[in-house]
């Protein structure tokens, strides 16, 4: 079974890799608009059937809107690579990825004609040039998938959102669309501590090997919950703007809506002593 979906996927793989190329290829002879918008419905339709290759199994709940439109930017908890995918089949999307893949042999042309938005980590000097391009994407109403955790992570805590990100929305008076992405079942079986790892993809992981095991189920069952939008009109286009969308975010995407004025001081300690976690036990 591994090797039959290792095969459907490479095959995939290289029909989209060419089909990608010749869009570019007719977008530019025919001088159409918002190449970015284009290529995000080219986006969907390869992780769609990736995600019926691995036969991932979505169920959406909450207002998905006029996603078609463009424009957005969808936010949400990260666990491993494989929350792209769930994401991706449900929206057209431009990803974000860390400024290594670009370097990668292949694998970075492919990102690079897919769109990808690259961030490097360790130049925060280089953060302007990024929000720059990722204001640029939603201005050709492409819609642009943000982990503002900046990292995967074992689902046990929502970690601080990284703020930089939230300045091309801002900047664009974007509208967010935060969704909580939740993994129900591995194989028939609930997600649990014992069998979460063959799904979630975090800290020192190796991806080929991860990435042979997770071939090897035989079902996967995702919720995707999508929260109350948020516009970035709303907020002032500065630091603090940044950092209140931020707090806001993080608790759209946690399943809560905080009204500062509602909460008094006795309620403070507890709410931050809950906050990150995602979903509790």
């Amino acid at each position: 079974m591994r090797l039959l979906k290792l095969t459907a996927f490479l095959s995939l793989w290289v029909f989209f890799f060419a089909l990608a190329a010749m869009v570019h290829l007719w977008v530019f002879i025919l001088g159409l608009p918002n190449r970015w918008k284009i290529i995000s419905r080219v986006n969907r339709n390869f992780t769609l059937l990736l995600r019926l290759i691995l036969n991932i199994k979505v169920t959406v709940t909450g207002d998905e809107g006029q996603m078609e439109r463009g424009g957005y930017v969808i936010i949400a908890n990260h666990v491993s690579y494989v929350d792209g995918i769930v994401l991706g089949s449900i929206f057209p999307i431009l990803f974000v990825s860390k400024r290594e893949v670009k370097s990668w042999p292949v694998v970075g042309q492919w990102n690079v004609l897919c769109g990808t938005i690259f961030i490097n980590r360790q130049k925060k000097e280089e953060s302007g040039s990024t929000v720059d391009e990722i204001a640029r994407k939603l201005k050709q109403e492409a819609n642009v998938l943000l982990f503002p955790e900046g990292t995967s992570t074992n689902g046990e805590k929502l970690l601080p959102f990284q703020t930089v990100p939230f300045a091309a929305p801002l900047r664009n008076r974007s509208i967010i669309v935060p969704a909580t992405l939740t993994y129900k079942t591995i194989d028939d079986k609930p997600v649990s501590v014992a069998n979460r790892d063959t799904v979630y993809w975090y800290g020192e992981m190796d991806f080929v090997s991860h990435f042979w095991k997770l071939l090897g189920l035989h079902s996967i069952e995702a919720l995707v919950t999508i929260q109350p939008r948020i516009e970035c009109f709303h907020y002032a286009d500065n630091s603090a703007g940044r950092k209140k969308l931020a707090e806001d975010c993080y608790n759209r995407v946690l399943g809560r809506v905080v009204e500062k004025e509602t909460i008094d001081e006795e309620d403070e300690e507890s709410i931050a002593e809950q906050s990150s976690k995602l979903f509790p036990g």
